[in-house]
């Protein structure tokens, strides 16, 4: 969809007239007229207000669905792939999604403190670790959050005895 098309749209959508969105974004009502009619392109300043003022990033903005900068940045296209159907899921999917994401991320930063740190370094830099994922995991209980911890630590764990038994080879 062209720029000039998405901005009336997105701007109807919030509810907004060309002179309230012009207030906003600081430019006057008959530059707003000429974005929406394609005659002319808003600077990168105006295109940052006009994404405040409508709630949305500039990406939704700017491009259309699927040639965002999400395509661009990441490599692994198996995995962009992936995202792409993930957001289709339905939310209780894509929930239970995040918490294995997450999990995993946890796992990797812990494989990251817990070999060369002393048990006391490691202890603090653990505590850091549940305290962040304690933050993104509302909704789930205190058993839910401690099992989630506790499989990360037993992998972690289970890859480091893997390790060392393929280099005591």
């Amino acid at each position: 969809m062209p720029f000039a098309k998405k901005l009336a749209k997105l701007r109807k959508e919030k509810g907004l007239t060309q002179e309230d969105l012009a207030k906003m974004i600081g430019v006057g009502i008959a530059q707003v007229r000429r974005y929406e009619k394609g005659a002319s392109s808003p600077t990168l300043e105006v295109i940052k207000n006009m994404a405040k003022a409508l709630a949305v990033s500039s990406d939704e903005l700017i491009f259309d669905e699927h040639e965002g900068v999400a395509p661009a940045r990441i490599l692994d296209k198996k995995l962009l792939k992936q995202f792409e159907m993930l957001a289709e899921m339905n939310p209780h999917d894509k929930d239970a999604i995040q918490t294995v994401i997450e999990s995993m991320i946890i796992k990797n930063r812990l494989e990251d403190v817990m070999h060369p740190q002393s048990d006391a370094a490691w202890t603090k830099e653990m505590g850091k670790v549940v305290s962040e994922f304690r933050k993104g995991a509302e909704g789930y209980t205190e058993e839910e959050i401690d099992s989630i911890v506790d499989e990360a630590v037993a992998a972690v764990r289970g890859e480091k005895k893997q390790k060392r038994a393929r280099v005591g080879r």
